[in-house]
């Protein structure tokens, strides 16, 4: 396992790998063995404590980046959930406003959010239900994980052998006890996106960053300490790419 560091999660082996949905906060205090060095120290939402020591300075400033572009984006998507939650909906699952109102489960929604207050509600009369896309249920999964601060572990779990709506997307979060798959291969953002570098590891720590459309361009990237790039800069896009593939 390698370092990995993006806008979805946090990975730095043998401490820690998560999403960025689990880390409440962070901070970084001066190592008792050298006044030079920091410790990275991260708060984990079920109150659990990481320090991490002896990081590159470099890496620290990459680290705190992404955490602060998922709190921007997570705080972004509850504000617009906030002032036209149908409107918040309908954008992420491409439902209708009357399939929204017509949603079989409960979120706790506050007053005036009631068309998406039926996502939590089991209802054995749709026990029969047939499959949903599985996308449109990772949307739905989404919504849920947004209104509960990202902590699922108390959605109500699926009813063995019903087919309602809450079961399938329940079946989805808890660890996907029964995947549903939809009639069409669903192609992601990340499979729509042309890649920057082709990135191959050629020794510990050590890798080959290139450019796809020129081989005469390519860089060496150090992810050891002090992390570095052949190109010169200490925060390059070639350090970036290796931490986010």
């Amino acid at each position: 396992m390698k370092l990995k560091i993006n806008e979805q999660l946090l990975c730095i082996p043998p401490f820690i790998s998560t999403s960025w949905d689990q880390v409440s906060s962070m901070q970084t205090e001066s190592d008792p063995s050298s006044t030079e060095k920091l410790i990275l120290i991260i708060h984990l939402s079920d109150s659990k404590v990481i320090k991490i020591p002896d990081l590159d300075s470099s890496l620290l400033e990459i680290i705190f980046a992404a955490h602060l572009k998922h709190l921007e984006k997570s705080s972004g998507q509850k504000e617009e959930l906030s002032k036209s939650p149908a409107a918040f909906i309908q954008n992420l699952t491409g439902l209708s406003p009357d399939q929204i109102a017509s949603f079989p489960i409960k979120l706790g929604m506050p007053d005036g959010m009631e068309g998406v207050e039926n996502v939590l509600q089991h209802n054995s009369s749709q026990g029969d239900a047939p499959d949903l896309p599985a996308e449109l249920i990772q949307k739905i999964a989404g919504i849920a994980q947004i209104m509960t601060g990202g902590d699922l572990k108390n959605f109500p779990k699926a009813e063995p052998h019903c087919n309602c709506m809450h079961c399938q997307v329940a079946r989805a979060i808890h660890n996907g006890e029964e995947k549903v798959e939809g009639d069409e291969e669903i192609v992601s953002d990340e499979d729509l996106k042309f890649r920057t570098w082709d990135i191959a590891q050629s020794g510990e720590n050590l890798y080959t960053v290139t450019n796809p459309l020129d081989a005469q361009e390519h860089y060496n990237v150090f992810l050891g300490s002090p992390v570095g790039c052949t190109c010169g800069e200490s925060h390059c896009e070639h350090i970036r790419a290796v931490l986010s593939s």
